[in-house]
């Protein structure tokens, strides 16, 4: 991504409802699925600005790498983890030893060939480590800001699907996320395509109210996900281990 990027989501990741509903979702399936009897290893891989490695340095040793100097200067205000720079999968093998889990959150559509960086990314899951992975959905969807982000595509469910066993991962959750504010936020989106409104910052932090608000909508999907398989969002999150790992 751009500078300024990292600089716009710096300044909102820790306040904005969006940045912060979808971390507690990903943490909250983290906990639910990570079975380690020892003080368990994260890698996050394109961590952005750091929050996220903030959230789940508590929970154990973590490693994060990122393509750009600005994402490791953010990040090591926020945490004390391990920051590596790098390309993903070009610098993967910098990646000393193996972890318990892996999240790849919002990264995937950056990448030119996400299947060689899954593939690649697999072996440094330990036997019984989960991936946790989101991506955008639908590619009807992409509009300016997707441009904007450098977002190569959107997904559907049966393509992240056939992304994911195609790497050798064995799904345990798929779904799309982000359901119950669906209808505003696609709409948004199709209005800033038809208008062909040229790319450019379109984040703001809403108001107080409408901000907790949303945050609460959104976040209350954590419920619904280890139960329910949701059937349309504006993006999709899984929970998948390596092919023939078995879970104790």
């Amino acid at each position: 991504m751009e500078k300024h990027l990292y600089r716009e989501m710096h300044e909102m990741e820790d306040t904005h409802w969006w940045f912060r509903a979808k971390r507690r979702i990903a943490l909250d399936l983290v906990k639910r699925h990570l079975s380690c009897e020892r003080t368990p290893r994260f890698l996050d891989l394109g961590f952005g600005t750091g929050s996220m490695l903030a959230d789940i340095e508590g929970l154990g040793d973590v490693v994060g790498m990122d393509a750009s100097e600005d994402a490791i200067r953010y990040a090591s205000e926020r945490t004390g983890a391990t920051l590596l720079q790098g390309e993903i999968p070009e610098s993967l093998s910098r990646i000393e030893g193996r972890f318990d889990c892996i999240l790849m959150l919002d990264l995937l559509e950056h990448l030119d060939d996400d299947l060689v960086a899954l593939k690649a990314t697999v072996p440094l899951l330990e036997p019984r480590g989960i991936m946790v992975l989101t991506v955008p959905a639908y590619q009807w969807l992409y509009a300016p800001r997707d441009a904007y982000h450098h977002h190569r595509r959107r997904y559907s469910r049966p393509q992240f699907r056939a992304l994911m066993e195609g790497a050798g991962l064995s799904i345990e959750l798929i779904s799309y996320y982000n359901t119950l504010l669906f209808p505003l936020a696609a709409a948004q989106r199709i209005v800033s395509r038809t208008r062909k409104e040229e790319p450019g910052p379109d984040i703001k932090i809403p108001p107080r109210l409408l901000n907790s608000l949303f945050e609460r909508i959104f976040v209350f999907e954590r419920y619904l996900l280890p139960h329910v398989s949701l059937p349309f969002g504006l993006s999709l999150i899984s929970v998948s281990r390596a092919a023939g790992a078995i879970e104790l």
